[in-house]
């Protein structure tokens, strides 16, 4: 049997569903065990018990959907999280995609959508039991590597934006997969790696999400490859495209304020960065905080929020549905031919020319 946490804070939106003919059925049916009508309460069970399926209505108190699913990706062995919701709030909720959302239903919910989400989510967790765990279960060639901390080494000269970590990655990934000890397949090992490096850049950089999807080390966008070289460069351009936007963001600062300055901005890709605006919140003089940037950093403070502001926009426009105006004016510009015209110098491309297929990656398709 799989097991089921419903949060639902209306009480005849949570009898109605328990009392759809659907719980229990066959031998891996799924029982609803446990219910919450919060984010907190069911961040709690999460937390405290093991559940294979979560069904949340998006609209929580406390904390809504979306933050409850954040939370509960940042362990190893997540449920599947399901958004229940009315239709109002599907743009909403289809943004869950990104975080890594199994689906999305729109209320009111029904005996034949209930059962074919249960088939869908009963082969979704098989394919994952086949996969395995990536650390209940390490192979004896990734235990070698935590072992001797070389994942850890990995991580640390990523954030100090050292050369040689595309190359110390692309040897790890070669040491893992041709090694002849493991009974593991080699995609598999590979993937697990990559996964347990991404995660940990990930949970080191709480801002990363804002310009990649959270669930980045679960897109699957391969086909079946054969040749080692193939699976090997195929993860080395995703880990190239995380390093080289970590690198672009993060440009060198020699004092201690400007580095809080530099995170907060990260953080805060939204809002309006003008200089005035962080000198103010910061307790500092504009004029001076503009000639600390032009003496302790290796770039400009427009040039840094530009930078900031235009890769928030890019991710926007592959993981959105949003409509360039609308991206524009969340980020603070009222001229769309400004926008566009910053855009295009910025990232080499007009917000026309952006790929939007990414935005559809979801667990389903894996």
């Amino acid at each position: 049997m799989y097991k089921v946490l419903i949060v639902e804070p209306q009480e005849f939106a949570l009898k109605a569903l328990l009392n759809l003919p659907i719980w229990g059925i066959g031998e891996d049916g799924f029982v609803c065990t446990e219910t919450a009508t919060n984010g907190e309460e069911a961040l709690t069970l999460l937390q405290t018990k093991e559940f294979d399926l979560v069904l949340t209505e998006i609209n929580l108190s406390i904390f809504d959907g979306l933050q409850l699913l954040k939370q509960v990706y940042k362990d190893n062995e997540p449920p599947l999280i399901v958004f229940i919701s009315d239709i109002v709030s599907f743009t909403y909720a289809r943004e869950g995609f990104i975080y890594g959302a199994f689906d999305y239903l729109p209320k009111p919910l029904n005996r034949e959508t209930m059962l074919a989400l249960f088939q869908r989510a009963t082969e979704k967790l098989e394919k994952q039991k086949k996969h395995l765990s990536i650390r209940s279960d390490a192979s004896m060639e990734h235990r070698t590597f935590l072992a001797k901390g070389q994942i850890q080494a990995l991580i640390n000269r990523f954030t100090h934006k050292d050369e040689t970590v595309p190359e110390m990655f692309r040897n790890m990934m070669m040491t893992i997969y041709h090694s002849k000890t493991s009974s593991q397949p080699s995609d598999i090992l590979a993937n697990k790696l990559f996964v347990t490096i991404t995660v940990g850049i990930f949970e080191k950089h709480d801002w990363l999400p804002l310009y990649l999807p959270q669930n980045f080390h679960k897109q699957f966008d391969y086909p079946v490859l054969h040749d080692s070289n193939d699976f090997i460069e195929y993860y080395m351009r995703k880990f190239t495209c995380l390093f080289q936007l970590f690198c672009q963001l993060n440009p060198d600062f020699q004092d201690e304020t400007l580095i809080k300055i530099h995170q907060y901005i990260l953080q805060h890709p939204e809002e309006d960065l003008k200089l005035t605006m962080i000198a103010s919140k910061f307790y500092m003089n504009h004029s001076y905080l503009s000639n600390l940037f032009s003496k302790k950093s290796s770039i400009h403070y427009s040039q840094l929020v530009t930078i900031v502001k235009m890769k928030r926009a890019e991710y926007l426009l592959n993981y959105t549905v949003l409509p360039v105006i609308d991206i524009a004016y969340r980020l603070g510009y009222k001229d769309i031919h400004y926008f566009t015209q910053i855009y295009k110098k910025t990232i080499g491309k007009s917000p026309t020319e952006y790929n939007r297929e990414a935005y559809y990656y979801s667990e389903y398709t894996i």
